[in-house]
């Protein structure tokens, strides 16, 4: 049966925190609206990618971010029907399991471990190898270590704010994540008021001045890569007040509010740089935001570095709450050692899992780096690994809204909602990371299969070890909610014989 149609939300639910377990009511609406929408990094998605996007799309770029956000919208609204009646800081964990099978939510959360807990490593190599660029470029200094300086300091202070508790870390999002939002808008709106070559123009809402077929559907998939981080709202549901509406609707904001904001970027950079001289953005030294920055700004281009570091900070404390959070509901419902599930007794934050988060973040900054080079490594992780196991952990997510209110809400269902969007935008994932592969890409891009496939098979192998060992107890309670915890029903949401057999 399905408990979380039966379980009222009663005040004692949602105000009691255990005692070993995360602190409930610690942030309301705007602080996990803010973990959505630094996890998209607005500084980070509207300028790190944009040569990248527009040597692949052409003049069509921000028409490419638009199919993205259309996507991502119809993603997300399948998610907020999800965290509607299953808040969990498992996440996509939680949804899976439930909606699809326990050891498919495992392989799922798996996978995850490829997205958001490995994104800030190199996160913090790239801002140390772009801060470098522009000390070469401008100041003609070379400082090749600066960006493995960067990931020995960046990951313990993020690591430090994540132990403090997630009040302080909502907060620090919520004052990194508005300044640049407003710096980066600024250099936006500049591109429009002076326009280069070309001037204003709307042709970039035009198809037939994409460059290739292929490169505009690779560019759909960064901008779906650069919009990912919205989901990042649905794992702080233990600690959200009213999660079962708040979150929902951080979800969906985020996406409208940052999809129209990097739409609005790409066209402004575009314009600014000038629609006629792309060619200039596309083989520019610096980043291109850079060099418009201090084309229009002069030495104000310094602010735009300040956003930078801002983003940078921001996400990688975003991504990291996503990855610890899900670790802790996992261990929570024993598919992990139990030690991941312990909390600090003052602080309330999962202690084991930020420590591995934290070597997580400086093992894949600097050995990733050292492998490829730092600009190599961003593009490779948060680039196509990120890209494959994001398209399985959105793909199931799809799954596992259908299936659930296929099965256990049908009074509920809705065909737009839990049907047609979810078969939409996984059609439109899978068509696009294809066509990306269409040629294969040089190294290192071409490791990122290998990577992914490889990292699965061990996740099977987990799992099988696991069934080996009969230590598969975890099967019945992975799906558990918010609140199902507390009234003890939902540790028999699956019937036994399920799991016996399965």
């Amino acid at each position: 049966m399905d408990t979380a149609a039966t379980i009222p939300e009663t005040s004692e639910v949602r105000n009691a925190s255990p005692p070993d377990g995360l602190k409930r009511n610690s942030i309301g609406l705007t602080g996990v609206l803010m973990q959505s929408i630094t996890g998209i990094a607005p500084a980070i998605a509207a300028l790190f990618f944009t040569q990248f996007v527009v040597s692949l799309a052409g003049l069509a770029a921000p028409l490419a971010y638009l199919i993205g956000v259309a996507v991502v919208l119809m993603l997300g609204v399948t998610l907020s029907q999800l965290a509607r009646i299953l808040p969990s800081s498992g996440g996509y964990y939680t949804y899976v399991s439930r909606g699809i099978h326990p050891r498919i939510g495992f392989l799922t959360a798996w996978m995850y471990v490829l997205y958001a807990p490995l994104a800030g490593g190199v996160i913090y190599a790239f801002f140390g190898y772009t801060l470098n660029t522009v000390l070469r470029t401008y100041y003609h200094y070379d400082l090749p270590w600066l960006w493995w300086v960067s990931v020995l300091v960046g990951a313990p202070m993020i690591a430090y704010i994540q132990h403090r508790g997630i009040s302080i870390s909502a907060r620090f999002m919520l004052i990194l994540g508005a300044a640049e939002m407003v710096l980066v808008l600024a250099l936006g709106i500049w591109g429009f008021a002076r326009p280069g070559p070309g001037g204003f123009s709307l042709d970039v809402f035009n198809f037939s001045k994409r460059a290739s077929g292929e490169g505009f559907a690779l560019a759909v998939v960064f901008s779906v890569q650069g919009l990912t981080g919205w989901e990042g709202a649905a794992p702080l549901a233990e600690e959200t007040s009213n999660p079962r509406k708040n979150v929902p609707r951080a979800l969906t904001v985020s996406i409208i509010l940052m999809g129209i904001f990097l739409v609005v970027m790409y066209w402004g950079q575009m314009v600014g740089y000038g629609v006629n001289n792309l060619k200039g953005l596309d083989t520019s030294s610096v980043l291109p935001g850079l060099a418009l920055a201090r084309k229009f700004w002069g030495w104000g281009y310094v602010l735009i570095l300040i956003a930078f570091f801002n983003s940078t900070l921001a996400v990688c404390l975003s991504t990291a709450n996503v990855g610890t959070r899900m670790w802790y509901r996992m261990a929570q419902t024993g598919a992990l050692p139990r030690a991941f599930a312990q909390v600090h007794p003052r602080f309330k934050t999962p202690t084991l899992a930020i420590l591995v988060q934290l070597g997580l973040s400086l093992a894949t900054g600097i050995g990733v780096g050292a492998w490829v080079g730092a600009s190599a490594a961003y593009f490779l992780i948060d680039g196509l690994v990120l890209v494959l196991a994001v398209l399985f952990v959105y793909v199931m997510g799809n799954l596992a809204c259908f299936l659930l209110y296929w099965r256990t809400r049908r009074q509920e269902f809705n065909v737009l909602w839990h049907l047609i969007f979810p078969v939409i935008s996984s059609a439109a994932l899978v068509y696009a990371v294809v066509k990306s592969f269409q040629p294969f890409p040089a190294s290192p891009d071409n490791w990122s299969p290998v990577i992914d496939g490889i990292w699965l098979a061990i996740g099977v192998v987990v799992l099988l070890a696991m069934r080996a060992g009969r230590r598969e107890q975890w099967l019945t309670v992975a799906g558990k909610a918010l609140g199902e915890e507390d009234s003890g029903e939902a540790a028999r949401y699956l019937e036994p014989e399920t799991v016996e057999g399965s």
